[in-house]
């Protein structure tokens, strides 16, 4: 099993995907819109096979496989919606547009991998975590309103994670990140819950602050809370 494991990470990914865009009709433009633009962006694994990990993959083409974009679609999905699925009754324009800077940081972003882990040499799950908590610090630090969805997002895309990964390396292929991580008997190798690396959290922490919060900072518009918010934050 330990050939699909990265495959049916996707697939178990592709779970709470599909029960957002099936309840959640008024996300589905945006769901699609950012799992699109994610997708590609799968290549960024390159760099973590070089130090992270190196997982068995199905189809693999060139800089990429079919499991990372598989990955990169659901979890961009996921964290850009979570948020708005469970507490957001609407979103109103309020603020201006900041789509041309929200475009700037991709370069940002690419350009600080290579300094961070060709220059730098820092390990490639930092490389990935440093800029992505950074440019989320810099987008709330804009929008103040942005904060506590910011924080959620990445909470509940660990809280999401969690289940798949007890059920995938603790019961399917328990023995899967001895073989394949590269961190494994490092400083790093800190696992809770039998087989759940702290490591793979800060991925989904990292990505759900900053992707959580993009699209109303580029859009310019505000959350207004639903009912559920609303009971949970007058207790």
């Amino acid at each position: 099993m330990q050939t699909y494991s990265y495959f049916l990470l996707g697939v178990f990914l592709a779970i709470p995907w599909i029960l957002i865009f099936y309840f959640k009709k008024n996300l589905r433009r945006r769901m699609l819109i950012a799992s699109t633009i994610g997708a590609p962006f799968a290549f960024i694994n390159s760099w973590f096979r070089i130090d992270y990990w190196n997982p068995p993959e199905l189809f693999f083409f060139h800089i990429m496989s079919i499991e990372d974009i598989l990955f990169a679609f659901t979890t961009t999905g996921i964290s850009v919606t979570i948020f708005d699925a469970l507490f957001t009754e609407k979103q109103v324009q309020t603020e201006k547009s900041r789509t041309t800077l929200s475009y700037i940081f991709i370069p940002i972003i690419i350009l600080s991998f290579f300094f961070l882990h060709n220059y730098l040499g820092i390990n490639s799950m930092f490389m990935w975590a440093i800029p992505m908590i950074f440019l989320a610090i810099v987008v709330v630090i804009m929008r103040n309103d942005l904060f506590i969805p910011s924080l959620f997002s990445a909470i509940l895309s660990m809280l999401i994670a969690i289940p798949i990964y007890i059920i995938l390396f603790n019961y399917i292929s328990p023995d899967y990140w001895d073989k394949y991580w590269y961190l494994n008997g490092t400083v790093y190798d800190t696992s809770i819950l039998g087989n759940v690396p702290l490591m793979e959290l800060l991925w989904y922490f990292s990505w759900g602050c900053f992707s959580g919060v993009m699209y109303d900072f580029a859009r310019g518009t505000k959350k207004i809370p639903n009912k559920l918010w609303k009971k949970i934050t007058n207790i």
